[in-house]
């Protein structure tokens, strides 16, 4: 079951109204509208509203549908067009046998390991919540490197759009992250604290 967390336009009431059945609908007078969705945990709806609202920036109808317990299955299923995640949770799903630990070798091991009709942004460099040395591995071995990355069904974005999803991940970082949760679990509407950040950052 899901929880539509905002909806900016008309164009995006029509697609809370059509986001369980396909990958995005439109009306009459607009085109496409993408759905970005995510699980109910405060990072994956800020993660929602920043990269939707991204989006919009470019030109892109877009609303944010929350609070799936299966998001990976919608955005197989085309009930989600966007699903912001983390890319070493991501092959510990798809590939877990992988040896893949630093930055480097997890963008490749995921990469390798996407589903097909899925594909994936630029990881967000900044966002490796593990502290990590001068050569760029971390200090815990065992674990993989953790970093925001926005999977999307493939051939659904032009290169304008493209970018604006790698601007994010250009720019947030994880005490951005930890900030903008903090603000949400003290009230802040997480659109609201979304475009904040998105200003600040000129995106």
């Amino acid at each position: 079951m899901y929880s539509v967390v905002v909806r900016r336009t008309a164009a995006a009431i029509l697609a809370a109204t059509c986001a369980l059945g396909t990958i995005s609908c439109s009306g009459d007078d607009t085109g496409p509208v993408v759905v970005v969705g995510g699980d109910s945990t405060t990072e994956s709806v800020l993660l929602a509203e920043i990269y939707s609202q991204a989006l919009e920036r470019a030109g892109t109808d877009s609303t944010v549908v929350t609070g799936s317990s299966t998001p990976l299955a919608d955005l197989d299923a085309g009930r989600i067009a966007v699903l912001p995640a983390r890319n070493g949770a991501l092959v510990d799903r798809w590939n877990p046998s992988s040896p893949a630990r630093t930055p480097d070798e997890v963008v490749a091991a995921l990469n390798s390991s996407l589903p097909q009709g899925i594909s994936v942004s630029d990881a967000a460099d900044g966002t490796d919540p593990r502290v990590a040395d001068t050569h760029g591995a971390t200090t815990e071995k065992s674990a993989r490197t953790q970093r925001v990355v926005a999977l999307y069904r493939s051939g659904i974005f032009d290169r304008q759009q493209l970018k604006k999803l790698n601007y994010v991940a250009g720019e947030l970082t994880t005490d951005d992250l930890t900030d903008l949760v903090g603000q949400v679990d003290t009230g802040t509407d997480p659109a609201v604290a979304a475009r904040a950040w998105l200003d600040a950052h000129a995106l």
